[in-house]
């Protein structure tokens, strides 16, 4: 008998139809870019967010969750040790930046960034060896702060208040204090970097507004479908302001702006809501969530979730491709089969708060110890070798 096909379920998700809208309007802007042939080039990276799906139908459990967020973070703690030993060794300055062999400081501190944001969720809400684990995150965090990138700044401070805001509202009285604390430790080269954040007479800064501005300008002319992807580069001197610093930018560091000059406003919209799905869907989760090992990924979520968007205002993080396929898993995870059940379940036993995870013979669609599929609330008793339906 024909086997029955049908679509994925993770397919119909918000989420993923918010990727599918960006993918679409993004094929439309191509067809319809000022250089079409320069442009078709772009649409190979549209299978990334694939990823989103994907990862939502293969994490379906928080051992498989906590596994994706530590092998992201695990990149990040390698990177953070590499840049120790580049700054010893006259990375220390904004001439020599840390770049822990990647192509750009930019990407070093958003991988860093993402890191230390998902440690410091395990660090904060799971329990056992895991919580251990997180405390790891101060590595890349250091790493990310000796890299003198603002935006990667702003990113991880937005991310701590966003989740004390909407986990520990209480905890926003002690952040303060932490923050002066960190700012006299560091170097002082980098607290004048810090300091140099909202000073409009820093190059650097003035011509980020003025990027916005040329942004606009490139909106007004194509506000549909965009001038074309990979075409701000090559179009932007036509749209740069008088007194812009540079002639030449490779893009014009800021998601949003970028996405609708190059794209146009409905993907620039879409992009919007994808983001925004993730941040409705995931606080309402971390609020009521009280299992230690989903709040744990929900944490982690959310923290560099935050810090990916804040950061991408200044930068066009969304465009660097390390920085994108991490940012589609974290997006993905709060959306995955690891919590569809949590309200059938039952309360993780001693084991699973103290980090080791439940015995073997009570996960479900694991083999107990007799070969029986075990029945659980929430889930029905079938043969391992049929097909696997939900009431």
């Amino acid at each position: 008998m024909a086997r029955e096909r049908r679509w994925a379920e993770s397919l119909f998700s918000p989420i993923s139809i918010a990727a599918g809208a960006c993918a679409v309007f993004v094929v439309l802007s191509t067809a319809f870019s000022r250089d079409p042939a320069h442009s078709v080039r772009h649409l190979a990276g549209l299978s990334l967010l694939l990823l989103i799906p994907i990862t939502m139908d293969l994490v379906d459990d928080v051992d498989r969750g906590r596994a994706v967020f530590l092998a992201i973070s695990a990149s990040g703690v390698v990177l953070a040790i590499a840049g120790f030993w580049e700054f010893a060794h006259g990375g220390d300055d904004l001439y020599r930046r840390l770049q822990g062999g990647l192509s750009h400081w930019m990407t070093y501190a958003g991988l860093t960034m993402i890191a230390a944001c998902l440690l410091a969720g395990f660090a904060l809400e799971d329990r056992g060896r895991w919580r251990i684990a997180g405390a790891v995150g101060v590595l890349p965090f250091a790493a990310m702060v000796l890299t003198f990138t603002r935006n990667a700044y702003v990113g991880a401070i937005a991310a701590a208040v966003s989740y004390l805001i909407v986990r520990r509202p209480r905890g926003v009285l002690f952040l303060a204090p932490a923050l002066v604390a960190l700012f006299l430790i560091v170097p002082g080269s980098v607290r004048a970097r810090f300091l140099s954040i909202g000073d409009l007479r820093d190059g650097s800064n003035w011509d980020r507004v003025l990027m916005v501005r040329a942004g606009m300008r490139m909106v007004a002319d194509s506000p549909v479908f965009g001038i074309g992807p990979d075409e701000v580069r090559p179009l932007y001197p036509f749209y740069r302001d008088a007194e812009a610093r540079d002639w030449n930018v490779p893009h014009l560091h800021n998601n949003v702006v970028q996405i609708a000059a190059a794209n146009g406003l409905f993907a620039c919209a879409a992009y919007l809501a994808l983001m925004g799905i993730f941040f409705g869907h995931t606080a309402r989760a971390l609020r009521r969530e009280t299992d230690p090992g989903r709040a744990s990924l929900l944490a982690a979520a959310w923290l560099s979730g935050v810090a990916l968007f804040v950061a991408g205002l200044f930068e066009y993080n969304f465009g660097d491709t390390e920085i994108q396929m991490a940012t589609l898993l974290i997006l993905a995870v709060p959306f995955s089969k690891a919590f569809e059940q949590a309200g059938n379940r039952e309360p993780s036993d001693q084991g699973e708060r103290d980090g080791r995870g439940p015995p073997r013979s009570t996960r479900p669609g694991i083999e107990g110890r007799k070969g029986r599929r075990p029945a659980l609330d929430g889930f029905r008793t079938e043969p391992l070798s049929g097909p696997s339906r939900r009431k």
